[in-house]
């Protein structure tokens, strides 16, 4: 089963890498799709690296900041294009938008923000480098082959199972946060995220077990996406009031009507709790285990 793991472990991480290098030139043209498929293979990436980095050759910390820069670079980039397309879609509703060409300005803004950030980090060498260390890093060549060991089964399942008790930490701490809820309940959907694609990665040697914790964590982190989204998107607006040209009562309303979907998201993340609760690996991978004490 080590080899397996291991073998699991390598497959993923080629892949990210693939796709990340594929996606450059991509991203080099702005290509929104592109922006997204490289950010998805860098969280894949860094949660694989995060949650079995002591069975990994060591990634050197200069390499891993600057994948936090990629990552944190194409992020922006991604936001601010998914908060013109939420907005897109609320100015085109049926309502007699008094400053209808402002607001469409506006969106326009975030459309070339996130254009340009994208433009600016194709075209920035530290990107290219990055992705060439990284995979320097991960594949060392076959004489440093024996750095880094597969973990084997039982020990993959404990890294697991700590990556789901943060994410119930977070969780948990969202619960009780009062001002401070919706930062946590973004912080949770990163660690789901996190959990989610550790599983992905060694999916090959777990079966089909994996889809278990797999789905669950898809359910409520789509659920914590929508909560989210909603939340940047009324702080955006917060942003335009009093912004000339913009009519305050067209604020209001775009404002209302953002209210009324995060009220709704939030209702769709209590149903997945209530419903979806992501199942502890240790007792779906390991079904015979004792409790822990």
């Amino acid at each position: 089963m080590d080899s397996e793991v291991r073998a699991s472990l390598d497959a993923y991480l080629s892949l990210q890498l693939a796709e990340l290098e594929g996606c450059l030139p991509l991203i080099a043209a702005a290509d929104q799709e592109a922006v997204h498929e490289a950010r998805l293979a860098l969280r894949r990436l860094r949660s694989v690296l995060s949650c079995y980095g002591a069975y990994l050759p060591p990634v050197p910390e200069s390499t891993r900041k600057d994948i936090r820069w990629l990552a944190r670079s194409l992020g922006e980039a991604r936001d601010d294009y998914v908060l013109s397309q939420r907005m897109t879609l609320w100015l085109d509703a049926p309502v007699a938008w008094v400053s209808a060409d402002a607001l469409r300005a506006a969106v326009a803004g975030l459309i070339g923000s996130s254009n340009s950030i994208a433009r600016r980090v194709a075209a920035d060498r530290r990107a290219k480098e990055t992705l060439d260390a990284a995979a320097r890093a991960i594949f060392p060549g076959p004489i440093q082959q024996d750095v880094g060991s597969a973990p084997h089964f039982d020990a993959a399942v404990v890294l697991l199972q700590a990556a789901w008790e943060t994410a119930q930490g977070s969780l948990a701490r969202a619960s009780t946060a009062g001002t401070r809820r919706n930062e946590q309940l973004h912080q949770a959907r990163k660690d789901i995220k996190g959990l989610r694609y550790a599983v992905e990665a060694i999916a090959g040697a777990v079966g089909s077990e994996a889809a278990t914790i797999i789905q669950a964590a898809m359910t409520l982190q789509r659920a914590l996406g929508e909560q989210h989204d909603s939340v940047a998107s009324l702080a955006w607006l917060a942003g335009l009031a009093g912004q000339p040209g913009l009519d305050p009562a067209d604020v209001r309303e775009l404002r209302s009507m953002e209210q009324r979907r995060l009220d709704q998201a939030e209702h769709t993340v209590r149903e997945a709790l209530r419903t979806s609760p992501i199942p502890e690996p240790r007792r779906v991978l390991q079904p015979e285990s004792p409790p822990a004490h």
